[in-house]
């Protein structure tokens, strides 16, 4: 009896510790503990690899550095709440998109050369878009897109005053339409729209957001 609760008591431990481990660790970054997500292993803490700049809007450019492997990251809000997230991308810098102003948190880091991660805080004010007194925005607004050019992808940004249905197509330099990236109804605020390119040929082609009855078009370059 005695032996048969030992092997009882080890499979238990065992099990649990299995548990345990398959909650921890790595560079997924939206897990409890920064820098410690879904399976591999906790990131070293480095100070001074991550740096976040604002290109517009309420996109926030995030850098690196230390490798040229892929990087993950996240932004996390005033309440802890993660609410923007990339597991995994080959762009160094990429865009992540706030919903929202404010001051966020970014965690950012790598799993090569080694497991390491950093944090730095950025305050998006959209001091530039003009708020009615119901504090939605009180015109429409087109952003150029960035990074441009690029290669692969893209983020297109534009802001609403009302709710409106909304198209916004790329076109070649013929006027052929090669992509929709919109269409349909959307409530007023800044929007975010990212874009990968890869089916695209290098060249210049041309973007327009049409709602209601406003029209906007801008250019944007892809580059091999």
């Amino acid at each position: 009896m005695i032996t048969r609760i030992s092997i009882i008591s080890v499979l238990s431990v065992l099990i649990i510790v299995a548990f345990i481990s398959s909650l921890t660790s790595q560079p997924s970054f939206n897990g409890a503990t920064p820098g410690c997500g879904s399976g591999g292993g906790c990131h070293t803490s480095q100070a001074g690899i991550v740096s976040a700049t604002l290109p517009g809007g309420l996109q926030v450019e995030i850098t690196v550095s230390g490798t040229t492997s892929s990087i993950a990251g996240e932004l996390v809000d005033s309440t802890g709440t993660v609410v923007a997230v990339n597991n995994s991308t080959g762009n160094n810098p990429f865009i992540l998109t706030a919903p929202s102003a404010g001051r966020y948190t970014v965690n950012a880091g790598y799993k090569n050369p080694s497991r390491e991660w950093g944090t730095t805080e950025i305050d998006i004010a959209l001091t530039d878009v003009n708020e009615g007194p119901d504090g939605f925005p009180e015109g429409y607004r087109l952003e150029q897109n960035y990074p441009n050019p690029f290669n692969p992808s893209t983020t297109f940004g534009y802001t609403l005053p009302v709710q409106v249905h909304v198209t916004l197509k790329l076109y070649d330099m013929s006027g052929r339409e090669v992509a929709t990236l919109v269409d349909g109804v959307e409530g007023p605020g800044p929007k975010t729209v990212e874009f990968d390119a890869l089916n695209l040929a290098t060249g210049t082609y041309i973007y327009r957001l049409q709602a209601g009855g406003y029209s906007e078009t801008k250019h944007l370059v892809v580059m091999r």
